[in-house]
């Protein structure tokens, strides 16, 4: 028998790559029935090149303040 969760994480993975999925509701836990996550409910964020973009800025940004502070050293 496919339980609730098996059915969302079917429903979630067949959307592509980057298309936005329904809301997600809280259901009714109890000590008896614990929250049971899917893996893309459990993602606290998407991947992709939005975070690629702001990793790369990042290291940018870095490698100029090392350049500054080099050369600005004594």
């Amino acid at each position: 028998m496919e339980t609730e969760t098996e059915r969302r994480a079917e429903r979630q993975s067949a959307t592509r790559g980057g298309d936005p999925i329904s809301p997600l509701r809280p259901d009714d836990h109890s000590a008896a029935h614990p929250a049971q996550e899917t893996p893309v409910e459990a993602r606290q964020g998407f991947l992709g090149r939005p975070v690629l973009k702001v990793l790369i800025a990042g290291l940018v940004l870095a490698v100029l303040a090392w350049i500054v502070v080099a050369l600005l050293a004594p």
